[in-house]
């Protein structure tokens, strides 16, 4: 035997000293807290980040929110030293992971540091190969869909992710309480876990911010808070400080931020800790529904989900939307067999943020959470448009949506909607619904429909068209007593004292009166036209009233606003 192989043979017969795995993550450890240091005191200098003055004071942490433009565009560029520490940091989890594979802490600030990097497909590859336990590459996994805007594979993740995790831990992750307050905060805290389960599927169903996108992406925003919650947790954050209760609050109701800067040196001969300011996705928006629409969706008033109130509870800045209103409409329902159809019109050419632009529409009507019909339209806003949806009649969640994507506005009008009135033994009457008028006046729904006015708003130099159905069998029977009246609304005080004394017009109404055979038994459609060029500009109520042979009398009222051309 050589003496090269006797060595071989006893460095074989020598046992392997194997890595110890609580150095290698105390290292791995070390080399994040070093990163962090060098970031917070080379961020870019930012003067008046904060002003002094707290929205609102979380612990220790003062939260305003500025609002406006998005802030991201106002981002400065990170500083080289930043993204070269960053790198050396991600190669020293690299070399950690492949000693401690399975490390939930590792895997995690990998996915972090390379999301924050602007690397998503490396962070999805770390996922793919993540070893920890199954919800947790699972939850990652989330976090990377949903920073991509893959929404629907993010919500399929993240269930899948909330499956498999121990019960406590489902428990504590589902927890919304942080979003909530006042009394539905309390009545959600006195509910046990199991018990909470239908009042948070219906809670992020209301506060879903587009029906006709796939996906819950609110939902998802939280459930990536989630897991931003806990990598972070027991370090020291950008912020220079440690993670206590207080910031993960912060981070459940507004986001993490996405970059940040620091206050200038006080002087340069003092070296002190610098103060960091962090800044969230910017505009954010509250999508959160007001209590009374989760108790009666289908009673639920468009007031019942204010975008930009002061002082919100939780925010949420989609990337597919720099602004978000509301948007103007008129909408009616008509009845047919079981069912319920409802008409949304809508127009956008005089909408500065949409006109002339590709804007994708849809129209949502959603009885709970499971259910939803969705009709869309994609076409220009150049002028008025209407779509049509069916759904059982029984109370809805009505939601008219339009989305620029190129400039990234978003428009929606929600509220709940009642059924139609039943058509049976006895008549019905359908909702109004305003039309222009062309030369020969359509007879049908579907004949009007392509002629729907876009609002209610009208101008007094043009006619408006009124359509309206009757149902029921006994309207066979004989003649009806038909009534439509335009009366005004809402005179302020000081148009009626500049009335009195003959200084203006008193506003005045139309009524119009007459008897009629309908065509049909089981429905007749009665369309007319109107000329109000006489009325003053002002607040109305049309009012259609029709007394059936039976003695009933029926009505349906619209709202509407004359304006001068």
């Amino acid at each position: 035997m050589s003496f090269l192989s006797l060595l071989l043979v006893i460095a074989g017969a020598w046992p392997t000293r194997q890595p110890d795995s609580a150095a290698v993550l105390k290292a791995a450890r070390r080399a994040q807290e070093a990163f962090e240091y060098t970031r917070r005191h080379n961020l870019p200098e930012r003067a008046g980040g904060w002003s002094g003055v707290c929205g609102e004071r979380i612990g220790r942490v003062c939260y305003w929110y500025e609002g406006g433009d998005d802030e991201e565009d106002k981002a400065p560029e990170e500083p080289a030293r930043i993204r070269q520490a960053r790198t050396r940091l991600l190669d020293a989890l690299d070399g950690a992971a492949a000693t401690i594979p399975g490390d939930e802490w590792i895997v995690g600030q990998r996915v972090r540091y390379l999301l924050e990097g602007r690397q998503p497909l490396l962070a999805a590859r770390v996922v793919e190969q993540c070893r920890a336990v199954t919800w947790w590459c699972e939850a990652l996994g989330g976090l990377v869909r949903h920073v991509g805007g893959d929404f629907v594979g993010a919500d399929s993740v993240f269930a899948a992710a909330l499956a498999d995790m121990p019960d406590d831990e489902r428990c504590d992750w589902s927890d919304i309480s942080a979003l909530l307050e006042g009394d539905l905060a309390a009545r959600y805290r006195r509910l046990d876990c199991a018990s909470r389960a239908a009042f948070e599927a219906r809670w992020w169903w209301l506060a879903q911010p587009l029906y006709s996108l796939g996906g819950n992406d609110r939902r998802t925003e939280h459930f990536a808070r989630r897991v931003m919650v806990r990598i972070e947790q027991g370090r020291r954050t950008p912020l220079g400080l440690y993670w206590d209760d207080d910031l993960r609050d912060v981070m459940l109701r507004y986001g993490w931020p996405t970059w940040w800067t620091r206050e200038p040196p006080v002087s340069p001969f003092v070296t002190s800790d610098p103060f960091v300011t962090g800044h969230e996705p910017s505009p954010a928006f509250r999508f959160a529904p007001a209590a009374r629409a989760l108790d009666d969706p289908g009673s639920a008033r468009p007031d019942d989900w204010l975008f930009e109130p002061r002082n919100a509870r939780e925010r949420y800045a989609p990337a597919y939307a720099k602004a978000f209103t509301y948007l103007e409409h008129q909408r009616a329902m008509f009845r047919r067999g079981d069912s319920c159809l409802v008409v949304a019109a809508y127009d956008l050419s005089a909408d500065t943020l949409f006109a002339a632009r590709p804007v994708t529409t849809a129209l949502a009507l959603g009885a709970n959470e499971r259910t939803l019909a969705t009709a869309r339209d994609l076409a220009p806003a150049a002028g008025p448009r209407a779509l049509t949806a069916t759904a059982p009649c029984q109370p809805l969640v009505f939601s008219l949506e339009a989305v620029a994507a190129g400039e990234r506005h978003v428009t929606r009008a929600r509220y709940g909607l009642g059924p139609a009135p039943q058509a049976g033994a006895r008549a019905a009457i359908s909702d109004l619904l305003l039309f222009d008028p062309p030369d020969s006046l359509p007879t049908t729904l579907d004949a009007v429909v392509p002629h729907a006015h876009g609002s209610t708003r009208v101008s007094s130099d043009h006619r408006i068209g009124v359509f309206w159905e009757l149902y029921g069998t006994d309207l066979a029977s004989g003649a009806v007593g038909v009534s439509l009246t335009v009366s005004p609304q809402g005179t302020g005080w000081l148009r009626r004292v500049v009335e009195s004394v003959g200084l203006a017009t008193r506003r005045r109404g139309v009524r119009l009166e007459w008897q009629e055979v309908p065509a049909g038994a089981a429905l007749a459609p009665r369309a007319l036209a109107l000329d109000l060029s006489g009325l003053s500009p002002g607040r109305y109520v049309i009012e259609v009233a029709v007394a059936s042979p039976s003695g009933d009398e029926l009505t349906a009222q619209k709202e509407i606003r004359i304006e001068r051309p």
